[in-house]
Order: C-alpha cells, then sequence, then structure tokens
C-alpha cells in the first residue's frame, strides 16, 4: 500500500575507499568507510503526473511516463525510471549534498541509494530491506556507468566501515573508526576513464593483473585486521601498502605521490594513499590534520560515520 504522507526525507552517507580498489571489479574484497557528509533526498507527492528535480546542479522537468536521465541528474533519473510503473502519481525532488561536488566522496552512491530509499517508501508504504536497496542501487549505478563494485553503495545503505565483495556482498561490519585526513590533490579523472585504463593494461598482462589483485587482497584483509585491533600503526602501515598497489595498477601520478609523501611526514598521520579510482582525486590520511591544507592541497573536512540510509 502507498504511503499517504504528503512527503518522505530520506539522507544517505558519502564514502571512502580503504582498500581494494580496482581489486574489488576482479572478485577481491574492499574495504570501504561512510562518511559525515550526506546528500539529503525530500520527496513531495503532486496531484499530477509531473515530475521535478531541484538541485545545486539545476533544475529539470518531466513526467513520470517520460522520464529523463541523461546528465547531471543520471543516477537520480535511472532511479526513477525503475520505480516509474510504480508511481501512482508525479514527484516533487528536492536533492541537498553537504559534500563538495568537485571531489569523490561517493557521492553518486548516496544519492542513488537516498532516491531509492524515498521512492520505495513511498510506492511501498513501507521501508525497503537494506539489502534489496544496496542491490537496487548497484544495480542504477552499473546501469549508468557501466561498471560498478557497489562497494560505495554498502558503505551509503549500511554505514561505518565495511569489507565487501562486488554486488555488493558485505562479509563484515567494523566498529572502530579511527580519524581520517582527507586532502584534495586539485583535478580527478572520471572514473569509468580510469577503470577502462586498467583494464586495458590488465588485458596485455593477465597475470601480472591477477597477483597485484591478490596482493591487493591481502593488503585489505591486513587493514580489516589492524582495524579489529585498533591499532592505528598496522592500519598506517597496510595502507602504506596499498597505495605501493595502486601505484603498480598505474593509477597514481607524480602530483598524488607527493601529497601521499607530504601527509606520511605529516605528525600524526600514521598512513597514507590514494581513495578511489586515481589518477587525482583524493588521498587518504589515517589520523588527524588540524591544518586546513597542506602545501597547495586543500584539507576536506570529513569523518567516519557509523550511520548509513535513514528515512524519515
Amino acid at each position: 500500500m502507498p504511503d499517504d504522507r504528503t512527503t518522505i526525507t530520506t539522507s544517505a552517507p558519502g564514502s571512502l575507499m580503504i582498500s581494494g580498489e580496482h581489486a574489488v571489479l576482479h572478485g577481491r574484497r574492499a574495504l570501504v568507510g561512510a562518511v559525515n557528509r550526506r546528500v539529503h533526498v525530500t520527496l513531495t507527492r503532486r496531484p499530477d503526473d509531473g515530475v521535478v528535480i531541484q538541485s545545486a546542479l539545476g533544475e529539470r522537468e518531466m513526467t513520470r511516463h517520460s522520464m529523463d536521465a541523461t546528465p547531471p541528474f543520471s543516477f537520480v533519473g535511472r532511479a526513477l525510471a525503475a520505480c516509474a510503473d510504480r508511481m501512482a502519481t508525479g514527484c516533487d525532488v528536492a536533492i541537498e549534498a553537504d559534500m563538495p561536488h568537485d571531489v569523490g566522496l561517493g557521492s553518486s552512491a548516496a544519492v542513488t541509494v537516498a532516491m531509492l530509499a524515498a521512492l520505495h517508501t513511498w510506492i511501498d508504504g513501507c521501508e525497503p530491506t537494506r539489502d534489496d536497496l544496496a542491490r537496487e542501487a548497484a544495480a542504477v549505478i552499473r546501469s549508468v556507468q557501466g561498471v560498478g563494485s557497489g562497494a560505495d553503495v554498502a558503505a551509503s545503505v549500511f554505514g561505518g566501515i565495511v569489507l565487501c565483495t562486488s554486488g555488493p556482498e558485505v562479509h563484515r561490519r567494523l566498529s572502530w573508526l579511527p580519524d581520517l585526513s582527507l586532502l584534495y590533490v586539485g583535478y580527478k579523472t572520471p572514473t569509468k576513464e580510469v577503470v577502462a585504463k586498467v583494464e586495458a593494461e590488465r588485458l596485455k598482462d593477465l597475470a601480472r593483473f591477477e597477483a597485484l589483485f591478490d596482493r591487493f587482497d591481502e593488503v585489505t584483509e591486513s587493514v580489516a585486521t589492524a582495524l579489529l585491533s585498533e591499532d592505528l600503526t598496522a592500519v598506517g602501515q597496510a595502507v602504506n601498502e596499498g597505495q605501493t598497489v595502486m601505484a603498480e595498477l598505474g593509477v597514481s601520478d607524480p602530483a598524488l605521490e607527493s601529497l601521499v609523501d607530504a601527509l606520511r611526514h605529516t605528525p600524526g598521520i600514521y598512513g597514507a594513499k590514494i581513495s578511489g579510482s586515481g589518477l587525482g582525486d583524493c588521498v587518504l590520511g589515517i589520523g588527524r590534520l588540524e591544518a586546513d591544507s597542506l602545501g597547495p592541497f586543500r584539507h576536506i573536512r570529513a569523518a567516519f560515520s557509523r550511520h548509513g540510509v535513514i528515512i524519515r
């Protein structure tokens, strides 16, 4: 039975990859953490068939019979399209994000999770199960990007630090959340392009890349074990090894290496590596940086969060 409320609000956290980037697309494990930067969705029922999306990216008007999933609303549009045949009326969708638009904090996964949570609560009259929500959100993201492990979706749905494989299939939620520092290198390459580059190189030397993915899986296990032990030094050492693997995968560059090195030599930082697909975007430091910047690199204020998707 549809929810008879006029308005439903949801939110979902952004996320940071801690270990296992690229390897998770090939059957290995990844560690990903939800952060305290969130995407908020407010869905309001309309008396007609209109569907209106509003966000800082702009506004789009369409109808429930003709959904538009082109940029900049690809993920929201695809989520709406997936539910359109079960919508009794149109709706207004207002989106707000308390995260920088130029930084890869898993905003695509967060907005997809929040949008689907609102839609299913409205249409079905009850909250979706977290497992169903994770599977559907991952499918929406793959339909837009062509690739995607669902690791960021797992963090947005369940919160905390999650050990998972592609799907997403969650193997463990870790209760201890260390301090983090996130520095933006100043540019980023779209994930789809980086994944395609790695795949092209993988096809040239399958054995080498399989060995790298196996090694990354071992690193991921080491990070998880250190987190379970609440051992910051061991977490930092394992994270540093993850950066070595990222470099060997070909997704680091001189600017990223400079930032990683600067972070590692900063008091209070136990280890550092690229977070995400690479070739730009952010470097994750384990530990706390107090300054607003590190040389030319901007400090993005964030912390790991236990809270996943919230539906009201």
